[in-house]
């Protein structure tokens, strides 16, 4: 639990505690992003947008090069996809996605001995108590945008409605209201 500043809106501020935190953390705390970097990112959904968006803050120079590649699908042909698209020598592939149980990836060897390195991300590295208030801070201070990703506001009587369009991919982020 963290406590977070007062006015900001909690129908919006409500995304942080995952997609955003995560897609920020991702970029800041696993890989470590340096100003002037290359970035290509896999899946633009709820976390994909928020790396997009962290890239840029971090002071990416493009972002479809090649020292960091993030997989945000879950995919594990595309997780073995951004580990060859990163830069050999020194690219990072930083996985997110969350594969279907018991799923594996794989990859030649000859991927990581020429110094390509895949890493994982889980909550993308933050802490809970510190860095969500913190990126609540961003929100409120327009450093990041959190209203345009979220596509459906519906009451609880229609959660089931939110799951089928988030199943359907018609929805990037849904918040259910009570």
């Amino acid at each position: 639990m963290a406590k977070i500043r007062e006015g900001a809106p909690f129908d919006k501020v409500c995304y942080i505690g995952c997609g955003v935190t995560t897609g920020i953390g991702a970029v800041i705390n696993t890989a470590k992003v340096e100003q002037g970097a290359k970035a290509i990112v896999f899946g633009l959904g709820g976390i994909g947008l928020n790396v997009l968006q962290v890239l840029r803050l971090a002071g990416a120079d493009t972002i479809i090069g090649a020292d960091y590649t993030f997989d945000c699908t879950g995919n594990v042909t595309v997780m073995r996809q951004a580990l060859e698209a990163c830069h050999r020598g020194w690219g990072q592939s930083i996985v997110i996605g969350v594969a279907p149980a018991g799923a594996e990836i794989s990859t030649r060897p000859f991927q990581l001995v020429t110094g390509r390195v895949w890493k994982g991300t889980a909550f993308g590295g933050a802490r809970g108590r510190t860095d969500v208030p913190k990126i609540v801070d961003w929100y409120m201070q327009g450093k990041i945008q959190i209203d345009p990703m979220i596509t459906h506001v519906m009451p609880l009587a229609e959660i089931n409605n939110a799951f089928e369009l988030m199943k359907r991919g018609e929805s990037i982020r849904g918040v259910v209201t009570f």
